[in-house]
């Protein structure tokens, strides 16, 4: 995953034998990557096996010790950053101001389907959210949207309403849900459901022939060049 941040990290490097280890160290929080060397390499070369990585709390400690709040491993040192800069961005208060590290990471979830989204563009606007529930029903709940922590939230009027993403299929709001019009379902061979066209696969289309006789489904497929040239790539969903 590439992403485009503003602020390097602050970190602090040590080299001990067998073991790397960066480490930032702020007034709220510590958060460290640590490498485990390969040992028996080539003597010029140093291979590091995996990346453990952690987030632990300063504030509010466990019996005087940082307090772990997030740990995981990553199999690149880049994957560890990653990790540590959306995890720093969503746990602590951005008046803290170490938001400016994480960058888009801090409103980027994981939904219920896999789907990696970047929610920044829904802050603010008037969002429809359909949840997937326990009982593997859909239900649609609407509201203002924002981002508190490691939730979601829609407030309509009185109501609040908090939203793990993690059970969301998917967020919808009025400017996308207008702008999807004018783009999809103009097409006159559009059957105005989901990614599906009256139309028999053909070649250079990358959909499957579809449930219904005569129709070809793109969903989950890479954009279409002969059906969705001209559709935005975040409608593609």
């Amino acid at each position: 995953m590439t992403v485009e941040l503003v602020e390097p990290m602050p970190w602090s490097f040590t080299d001990s034998p067998g073991v790397l280890m960066w480490t930032w160290l702020t007034p709220h929080f510590v958060a460290r990557i640590t490498g485990t060397e390969v040992s028996g390499g080539e003597v010029d070369r140093r291979v590091v096996r995996s990346y453990a990585w952690d987030v632990s709390d300063l504030v509010r400690t466990s019996q005087g010790l940082p307090r772990t709040l997030v740990e995981g491993t990553a199999a690149a040192f880049e994957e560890a950053e990653l990790c540590v800069r959306e995890h720093v961005g969503k746990c602590y208060d951005p008046r803290l101001g170490y938001r400016r590290f994480a960058g888009p990471l801090a409103f980027t979830f994981t939904l219920t389907t896999g789907e990696r989204l970047d929610v920044s563009g829904y802050i603010g606007t008037r969002c429809t959210v359909t949840v997937l529930m326990p009982d593997r029903t859909e239900r649609a709940v609407a509201g203002d949207f924002a981002v508190s922590h490691y939730k979601w939230r829609l407030v309509s009027g009185d109501q609040v309403i908090e939203i793990l993403p993690e059970h969301v299929l998917r967020i919808t709001n009025r400017s996308e849900a207008a702008e999807r019009a004018d783009a999809i379902v103009h097409s006159d061979i559009h059957s105005g459901i989901g990614r599906i066209y009256h139309e028999d696969p053909r070649p250079g289309c990358t959909g499957r022939a579809g449930f219904m006789l005569g129709t070809v489904d793109h969903a989950g497929a890479p954009r279409c060049p002969l059906h969705e040239a001209s559709v935005p790539q975040h409608l593609l969903r």
